[in-house]
């Protein structure tokens, strides 16, 4: 057991780093002041283990060890690599579909309203995953269509994303664009599209 420790950190590294990507946007938006903090340990816990691998191989010629090394590149690529953001989103997309059209349903019959006069909806209790901040957006809703946004991240002063629900496709959304221009415009499915804004 004691021998192939090393490897079992760097896979536990390897799965804590991938959860910690993938719910990057959702620690961001509610644990700000320790997404930091978060990303400093896991690299320090990095360094740790491929300093402590190195050594192993060279003063214990410990073959087993070349795994972990193996297991940190691996981290490295797919930290480097792999589109969390946009691999989630897409996940989520299907996953949560039925519950976000609920969540429209409920607004364009006014079961929902925006807590103020900006377009901001707090979801429902049990709802509050579909949208990164526990809130949506509100754009357009009246008898010309719809226009609501899931967060996907809520950025400060550094560019958003937004999953958006229109009824009157990209269109509708760039008649619904604010003072904050819009960088990025994907069709995911019918009626849903991936939005990113300069604010």
């Amino acid at each position: 057991m004691k021998r192939h420790s090393l490897l079992i950190m760097s896979f536990l590294l390897l799965l804590i780093s991938f959860i910690a990507a993938w719910y990057n946007d959702h620690l961001f938006n509610h644990l700000f002041i320790f997404v930091i903090p978060i990303h400093i340990v896991l690299f320090i816990c990095f360094v740790v283990l491929l300093v402590m691998s190195i050594r192993r191989i060279i003063k214990e010629k410990d073959r087993s060890s070349c795994f972990s090394i193996l297991v940190l590149a691996l981290l490295v690529v797919l930290i480097a690599f792999f589109p969390f953001r946009d691999a989630r989103v897409k996940y989520e997309l299907n996953r949560f579909e039925a519950d976000r059209l609920e969540i429209i349903r409920m607004i364009q019959n006014d079961q929902l309203r925006p807590k103020d006069d900006i377009g901001n909806v707090v979801l429902p209790a049990g709802f509050e995953r579909l949208s990164s901040d526990g809130e949506v957006f509100v754009y357009q809703n009246d008898e010309n269509g719809q226009v609501i946004s899931f967060w996907v991240f809520r950025g400060m002063l550094s560019g958003s994303a937004e999953l958006i629900y229109s009824s009157g496709g990209e269109e509708l959304i760039r008649a619904n664009e604010s003072g904050h221009p819009i960088t990025k415009v994907d069709r995911l499915k019918e009626n849903w599209f991936y939005v990113e804004t300069d604010y």
